[in-house]
């Protein structure tokens, strides 16, 4: 008979290892901001997008070693403002000179995202309606993914458009809208994935391969003003049912 051990981790790596994720996140944002120097824009952008990946990875492994600290959030949203903030700012600031939007412009529009982000991120941590199973406002890394896959698309590199696109993002992530946190999306039933996966491959076919995740973060940024819209009509229907 075989007797099947649990691997435990060391109470001090289990500590370390999402304060490592959070770190490694933190060196992608400034590396992303070093590269711009070279008008290097794509890789600027993969670090961002890896940043994003490692943020979500040292929230996963902070619930499942339980090793969740007031240190590691302090340093989580330290990260997240430079990953997801200055970064993103640095790198729209270029984009937007880059198809001919004026200086001036240019400058207050990235603005509007770096501050937009910082209050949203002190939002986070000083509210606990943020802690259930939504976010109050558009999470900064999916902000600052949403406009980065918007620029691997090429259709979108529009004057005007990509101002727009800036303020609004930056709106969203200090609106009301709920959004579900991870764990509430990767518990949807198979249909959706398979309605997801359907999804990417029609955008796929219609506006190529860098529609797809532009598609799938803008998505995400719609769910908020629905579910707000859904809940609101919800309420209101079942209020008359009550007066009838």
């Amino acid at each position: 008979m075989v007797i099947e051990k649990e691997v435990v981790l060391p109470r001090k790596l289990t500590l370390v290892l999402p304060s490592i994720a959070t770190f490694s996140s933190l060196i992608c944002g400034v590396l992303a901001i070093m590269v711009l120097a070279d008008n290097r824009f794509l890789l600027a952008a993969l670090l961002i997008i890896l940043g994003t990946i490692l943020d979500v990875l040292d929230g996963q492994l902070a619930v499942r070693l339980n090793a969740i600290s007031d240190i590691g959030k302090e340093l989580d949203s330290l990260a997240d403002v430079i990953t997801f903030g200055v970064a993103p700012t640095m790198l729209i600031y270029h984009l937007l000179l880059l198809v001919g939007v004026d200086q001036r412009v240019a400058i207050l529009t990235s603005l509007a995202f770096v501050v937009a982000g910082a209050y949203r991120l002190a939002r986070f941590n000083t509210r606990p309606s943020d802690r259930g199973g939504y976010f109050k406002g558009l999470p900064i890394p999916m902000g600052s993914a949403l406009l980065i896959t918007a620029s691997f698309w090429q259709h979108w590199v529009i004057n005007i458009w990509w101002t727009v696109a800036v303020i609004s993002v930056s709106y969203l992530l200090i609106s009301p809208f709920p959004y579900p946190k991870s764990t509430r999306v990767l518990s949807l039933p198979p249909l959706f994935w398979g309605a997801m996966v359907v999804l990417a491959a029609l955008c796929w076919l219609v506006a190529g391969w860098t529609a797809v995740p532009f598609s799938l973060f803008l998505l995400y940024a719609l769910t908020g003003p629905f579910l707000l819209i859904f809940k609101s009509t919800y309420k209101r229907l079942r209020r008359a049912e009550q007066k009838i």
